[in-house]
């Protein structure tokens, strides 16, 4: 069967299938017009002999890194059986494989035999179950299928999404604790938490995101080892706050944070976390938490705070507690996410002043 780009003359039929295909969790009519102008999107259609609509598969593309996500996949019942969906399915593949995306990712219906069934015979992997994660109730099952050379997922991975626009500092400190000592919560009072011992209380809007120093004071006080590597250790992200009461306040925050690192033995150092650092640390059981621009990510110019997991000799692998649901993205799309080493050196540095900054915490084994 033949297979090419969809286009916005597919849309009226594209919205058919969808309706005739699944009961919820549809795709809108909205989304599907964006999805048709998005330039890193792949939404491609089969036809029959009459061009009619035979199926579609869409690949969305995580900006900024090497993964991709299987969005959705429908055959039209008429046309099932006869192989389109594998035809599909191996077209998507083809082409994130061109993209040299490490990772193709997907969530599935739990009672979807059919479509798991071809995904297992396609060479996914079971990541781990979503519990109730259809509007339905219905559980969803997680899969990966690796393209290219990559460091394998590992197991028990922690991870959690921030759930305020201001905490993804403390979301990341969270994962990355919690990897070292698994008692440590994963919960939103615990977030709140954190965010208030941490804030730099004001940002260039609303409420102030987290300090490095406030960060790994924090996490010190839970037991931790804590560094702070920065390019220098003035107050950061002044440059956006207009307000000079509010640049006053920020600035005593920084000052207090400062006496307390100094009064806790929290080391601070003004050195940059380059590409060579990141390995040796590792090996000695750091975790990382890098704060990047997330310009080459959303195209929004903004600071935030990631959790690096692992690295490669080609790719850094992020925890980014930030899901876009707003861009169809999913908890998936922001685990173990590969990011090639020349996008993260770019990433991490932030703002006019090209600011770098990292925590480093490991449990203390005192």
């Amino acid at each position: 069967m033949p297979l090419r780009a969809a286009t916005p003359s597919d849309l009226d039929a594209l919205v058919t299938l969808e309706n005739a295909a699944f009961d919820s969790d549809r795709i809108s009519r909205r989304s599907f017009s964006r999805f048709l102008k998005h330039d890193l999107h792949l939404l491609s259609v089969c036809t029959g002999s009459g061009e009619e609509l035979l199926g579609y598969g869409l690949l969305l593309r995580r900006r900024g890194t090497s993964l991709t996500r299987l969005y959705s996949l429908a055959i039209a019942g008429e046309a099932r059986g006869q192989g389109i969906g594998r035809q599909l399915l191996e077209h998507l593949e083809a082409a994130a494989e061109a993209q040299i995306c490490r990772f193709i990712r997907l969530e599935v219906r739990g009672d979807n035999r059919h479509a798991i069934a071809l995904y297992d015979s396609a060479g996914f992997s079971l990541l781990g179950t979503l519990k109730g994660y259809y509007e339905d109730g219905g559980d969803a099952l997680q899969m990966e299928k690796q393209l290219h050379p990559a460091l394998p997922r590992p197991a028990n991975l922690p991870y959690y999404p921030q759930t305020m626009p201001f905490t993804c500092g403390t979301a990341a400190l969270m994962m990355a604790m919690h990897q070292g000592n698994p008692q440590q919560p994963l919960e939103r009072s615990e977030e709140l938490r954190l965010w208030r011992e941490a804030t730099t209380v004001y940002m260039t809007t609303g409420p102030g995101g987290t300090s490095p120093l406030g960060l790994a004071l924090a996490a010190h006080r839970r037991g931790f080892e804590a560094r702070v590597w920065a390019s220098h250790l003035e107050a950061p992200f002044m440059d956006g706050v207009r307000s000079n009461e509010k640049q006053d306040i920020i600035q005593l925050a920084h000052t207090t944070f400062l006496l307390d690192c100094q009064q806790a033995g929290v080391e601070l150092a003004t050195r940059d976390l380059t590409l060579k650092d990141i390995p040796p640390l590792l090996a000695e059981g750091w975790s990382i938490l890098v704060l990047i621009s997330t310009w080459r990510m959303n195209r929004n110019k903004a600071p935030h705070w990631v959790w690096l997991v692992d690295m490669d000799d080609h790719h850094a692998y992020f925890n980014d507690p930030d899901i876009d649901q707003d861009d169809h993205q999913s908890a998936l799309d922001n685990q173990f996410m590969p990011v090639m080493l020349e996008e993260l050196d770019a990433m991490t540095r932030y703002g006019k002043r090209r600011y770098r900054a990292a925590v480093l915490i490991r449990r203390s084994l005192a």
